[in-house]
């Protein structure tokens, strides 16, 4: 459904383009509506399988050192952020040309400190180390302001609100260079878990306030990771080393309490967690839990001698729609959580990604590329079309670079210093 409603209010940028059959006023009956739903969809599966699009450039920008592309991703489907050395522009790639959605932000510049930056709704949360800086976006406006700022592990945001005085207490303080922990932004709250610590640092990233420290782990523990589930609820895991047992736990950020969850496995773990289930990877097994009920749903005990399983971490599950997927003896398996059943098996699968939980894209052993969506339908790509290929199978597969709909492709083209899109609605 979001992906009709995505494509019925997009305006289509490629030609041929997409033509309706039918005036709006004669799909309004939820038949017509959803005939021409499918036509659009299949516009865009053509599009993809032959590999037709519109390509657009963004142009390179010279920074204090040397000339290099902007670092390009998107943010919601339609617009990309763009960073540059010490300025954040976000850009609607739906107009040609692009056009400027909110004023730019001025960034510290400093080549000593790590920097992490990430999108949700009208906010950007800028993280130089364990310095948080929490900005608030305009769209109608396009103004864009410095919320608030924050140190991750003390108990009170900063009384800032200028950038000015924001870049003189930052150079004041003493701050490492790299974050060693996770973060986590789950709904309106941001958490952060410091390696070697035993604290969880919870803030409200509506308010600024920080609600609360929780006991996490002993200090003397490695944090695995922290994942949210959609539901404000995260699972963490720890373990002493490589060889002592991996720990899972559920918390609530609702409540900010734990929940009754709580598993341990030997060895080292993936994880993937998809509203009340979790599903983990752990020497050669996959197996799936309800977190809320602490019951074990599914149990797949894998060949360690299979191809996909060679590695330190064999190819670990993804979440598609409601299934959780992962690679058996080069068959790609599709296990529902709710019916508690592998529904479907895909042979000959050597590889896949998923994109946002709704589109998986498939390497089979003939080195064929297939698309899959939720709704378990195929589109087989063209071979002669590398460029979407090479953009699926590579780094820029993350969801940074790739929109939710699939309709547009970030392209950072190193060779020749220069990024494009690839638009193929």
């Amino acid at each position: 459904q979001d992906l009709a409603e995505y494509l019925r209010t997009t305006p289509c940028k490629v030609e041929p383009p997409f033509v309706s059959p039918e005036s709006e006023d004669s799909t309004l009956s939820p038949v017509s509506y959803w005939r021409m739903a499918f036509m659009r969809e299949n516009h865009l599966w053509n599009n993809l399988r032959l590999g037709i699009c519109k390509t657009e450039e963004f142009k390179t920008q010279q920074t204090g050192y040397r000339c290099q592309p902007i670092n390009q991703r998107f943010l919601t489907n339609d617009t990309i952020l763009s960073l540059s050395s010490d300025t954040l522009e976000l850009f609607n790639v739906k107009q040609t040309p692009f056009e400027e959605v909110v004023q730019p932000i001025s960034l510290l510049r400093n080549g000593l400190v790590d920097r992490k930056i990430v999108g949700t709704g009208n906010k950007i949360i800028v993280m130089y180390s364990s310095y948080v800086q929490v900005y608030k976006l305009d769209f109608i406006t396009g103004d864009s302001s410095l919320d608030f700022t924050f140190y991750v592990d003390e108990p009170e945001k900063l009384n800032i609100k200028d950038v000015n005085e924001f870049r003189r207490e930052f150079l004041t303080r003493e701050i490492s260079g790299t974050f060693d922990g996770f973060i986590t932004v789950e709904g309106k709250y941001f958490v952060a878990v410091c390696q070697r610590e035993s604290v969880m640092h919870i803030w409200d990233l509506e308010t600024g306030m920080k609600l609360k420290e929780e006991n996490f782990c002993p200090s003397y523990c490695n944090t695995n990771g922290n994942k949210g589930s959609g539901t404000n609820n995260l699972i963490l895991s720890f373990s002493q080393s490589s060889v002592h047992p991996t720990i899972f736990l559920s918390y609530s950020l609702t409540d900010l309490a734990y929940l009754p969850f709580r598993v341990e496995l030997d060895g080292r773990c993936r994880f993937d967690v998809h509203n009340e289930f979790i599903g983990i990877h752990c020497n050669f097994s996959f197996t799936i839990y309800n977190y809320l009920t602490s019951t074990r749903l599914f149990i797949c005990l894998q060949d360690p001698s299979s191809p996909n399983n060679r590695c330190v971490f064999p190819q670990h599950s993804y979440i598609l729609g409601n299934y959780f997927l992962y690679l058996d003896n080069d068959v790609l398996k599709f296990f529902n959580p709710l019916r508690q059943r592998v529904e479907l098996c895909l042979e000959g699968i050597k590889s896949f990604v998923v994109l946002y939980t709704n589109l998986a894209v498939l390497r089979k052993k003939c080195n064929q590329i297939e698309i899959i969506s939720k709704t378990l339908s195929h589109v087989r790509l063209d071979k002669g079309f590398i460029p979407l290929k090479t953009t699926l199978f590579t780094a820029y597969s993350t969801r940074k670079f790739v929109n939710q709909p699939l309709t547009r492709f970030i392209d950072i083209a190193y060779s020749d210093g220069s990024t494009r899109i690839h638009h193929f609605w």
